[in-house]
């Protein structure tokens, strides 16, 4: 964990610059230069064109040897496909090898140093994930579980390098370039007019398109070769995005859930271009940026355990001196949250859309969950969500615990084609755009027991396959969550609670596999 160490240590002074501290207001961090400075990196060559050598940058977990079958991730930097560096994803990077990953950002070429056009780009990112196929009993990873990240048009060559057909030149033509997931940050999937949504993408900005692209733009056009059989996908997406506009993601995602892909869009709201780089501008919005870059690991390391690539995380929250906010997704301190006494302390009522909650990205299918809360009034209730995916394209609520003043109540939700079925969750509320399916809600017994006191209540969840068992103040019971369609996998866990002005406590939440 020494690395993660100083890597935090650099976000919360606000100097992140590939773990060397400048003066941000004379010059970008380093990590963003080219050549990059990548400390802790072993650097290889997977191509040469002329005498442009590409290098690619390697972290590995501790203790890694070439006898290992780790999972890979490839990462292509962003910057227009005129510029850019590999540097700008090493904290990504860093983080991913300490979670067991070998970790690989790569350089390719680009208009400013070598005078290329974006179809030469995706023809190295192609030649890149060969060349770690190729290589995989050497380097110690697993052929098959190789992912392509990048962001903005690093993201556009990720997605195109598992989409779009051809461009293979160079060194192990007869190794397949097709990458196993993709994870994907503002990428560039539309690059020209849609039919039909004239509202995508201004002329403007199709204009230049064209341009970079030598008037050729869909040949390699993501969204333009759509189609079943592709790589699970995880896109993590700003809503204010100006370079990459939102609903071209969002059409994007769409399409490859209906051609039958799994294919996941987090989107956060009022986030511009890039903000999952930590360390980025002045003040608040460098604040924000390392906070996003935070959460969208969190969401990344979600997803790549959920495909087997990464163990489950093991989450210790005590809420004493050395309390991160940053592994929350709600941002903490806010209007009805914050941390006083060393616990969790989240108050209000339910007068809007929702009540008070407090979010906690997890990963994981057999998982353990523990923590304590109590009531420091009279009234209230506290509600308490696992999320998952329930097969119909939607990361949905998988289990909520009721954990009412008399009893505990379990309810699974999911969904369905049948507008008719008797567990529908309201008779007005729309299909699901993507997926037409209906949201269900089913209700399991309630079991009686009394919570009303001020005390605190020790709660457990231990997840195993189909199965869970909860424990309350010590009364156990075990229900099985066998549902078509379930993916068992976890995302995050959310509390919800009616606690008044007086509120609730949360302290000890503990998330480990299940052994």
């Amino acid at each position: 964990m020494k690395s993660i160490f100083i890597l935090l240590i650099y976000f919360a002074a606000g100097t992140w610059t590939g773990l060397q501290a400048v003066d941000t207001s004379l010059e970008p961090p380093t990590s963003w230069k080219y050549p990059p400075e990548m400390p802790g990196a072993r650097v290889e060559t997977y191509r040469q064109v002329g005498e442009v050598k590409l290098n690619a940058y390697i972290f590995e977990p501790k203790g890694h040897t070439a006898a290992d079958r780790r999972p890979a991730v490839v990462f292509f930097f962003g910057g227009g496909w005129n510029g850019g560096t590999p540097g700008q994803f090493l904290p990504q990077a860093l983080y991913l090898a300490e979670r067991g990953m070998v970790a690989i950002p790569v350089d390719y070429r680009v208009k400013s140093r070598h005078q290329v056009f974006p179809q030469d780009c995706l023809r190295d990112a192609k030649a890149a994930i060969r060349w770690v196929r190729a290589n995989a009993d050497r380097l110690g990873i697993d052929s098959e579980r190789i992912v392509a990240s990048g962001g903005s048009a690093g993201g556009h060559l990720a997605a195109a390098v598992a989409l779009v057909p051809g461009f293979e030149d160079g060194d192990h033509l007869s190794v397949n370039s097709m990458p196993n997931a993709l994870v994907l940050y503002n990428p560039a999937v539309v690059l020209s007019a849609v039919e039909g949504r004239p509202d995508l993408l201004a002329e403007e900005k199709r204009k230049d398109i064209r341009e970079r692209m030598n008037g050729r733009p869909q040949e390699i056009e993501p969204y333009h070769f759509v189609r079943s059989g592709l790589p699970p996908s995880l896109i993590l997406q700003g809503k204010d995005d100006q370079a990459v506009p939102f609903p071209t993601v969002e059409l994007f995602q769409k399409a490859m859930v209906a051609a039958g892909n799994q294919c996941t869009l987090k989107s956060y709201e009022g986030q511009p271009h890039g903000f999952f780089n930590p360390g980025r501008g002045e003040g608040k919005p460098r604040a924000e940026a390392t906070r996003h870059f935070h959460l969208t690991m969190a969401e990344a390391d979600s997803f790549l355990t959920s495909l087997g690539y990464l163990p489950p995380k093991s989450i210790l929250e005590s809420f004493d001196a050395g309390f991160d906010p940053g592994h929350f997704t709600t941002p903490i301190p806010n209007k009805n949250t914050e941390v006083r006494n060393g616990a969790l302390w989240t108050h209000g009522n339910s007068g809007g859309k929702y009540p008070p909650m407090v979010y906690l990205p997890v990963a994981g299918k057999d998982i353990t969950i523990s923590f304590r809360y109590r009531h420091l009034g009279e009234e209230g209730w506290l509600w308490f969500f696992v999320d998952g995916d329930d097969g119909f394209g939607s990361i949905d609520h998988m289990l909520r615990v009721k954990l009412l003043r008399q009893g505990v109540q379990l309810e699974v939700d999911s969904h369905s084609l049948d507008a008719g079925h008797s567990m529908r969750q309201k008779s007005d509320r729309p299909a699901d755009p993507v997926s037409k399916a209906y949201r269900l809600n089913e209700f399991l017994p309630l079991h009686n027991v009394d919570l009303s006191s001020k005390q605190w209540h020790d709660v457990k969840l231990v997840f195993q396959g189909e199965t869970v068992t909860i424990s309350v103040d010590g009364l156990v019971w075990t229900e099985t969550l066998s549902r078509p369609a379930f993916d068992s996998a976890k995302r995050k866990l959310l509390w919800m609670q009616n606690g008044g002005e007086e509120g609730i406590e949360l302290d000890d939440i503990r998330v480990d596999p299940t052994q």
